[in-house]
């Protein structure tokens, strides 16, 4: 495994520490706040602000875990108006598959679930590959 050697200097005395380069699998909570939400189809697009590309960057800046292991989280903005729920499938450390719900909680019947592959980009977001993500769970149930 590569080691980032990082020094710190305190007074007199020096502090070396090494940590690993690479991070472990990815957590939702990781993927909720680097996911490039112009990568692919959602309710929040078409109303952007100008040069954002994340969940944050557009008011949704609440991340609840919903499971102890971190594999899922909910993303909604302070006035619980919208809802984005990820859950993690499959992760590594650069690439995870994901179901994501985006609903509305403000009366509306909007409600969508699909599956995405993301992968970490140059720029440290998580765009969708465009890769079809086939997985049960990322399906909606249907009316009977």
């Amino acid at each position: 495994m590569k080691l980032a050697l990082t020094v710190f200097v305190l007074g007199s005395a020096t502090v070396v520490s090494a940590l690993p380069c690479w991070a472990a699998n990815l957590t939702a909570v990781d993927i909720a706040k680097t996911l490039d939400i112009t990568s692919f189809p959602n309710s929040v697009r078409p109303g952007l602000q100008p040069r954002t590309r994340t969940l944050a960057q557009n008011g949704f800046t609440v991340i609840v875990p919903t499971a102890r292991d971190l594999s899922s989280v909910e993303v909604h903005r302070p006035d619980r108006q919208w809802l984005f729920e990820i859950k993690i499938r499959r992760s590594s450390k650069t690439t995870a598959v994901i179901c994501v719900l985006d609903q509305a909680l403000n009366g509306g019947t909007y409600r969508t679930l699909d599956g995405y592959e993301v992968r970490r980009g140059r720029d440290g977001l998580l765009h969708n590959s465009g890769r079809e993500v086939h997985d049960p769970a990322c399906e909606m149930a249907s009316a009977p």
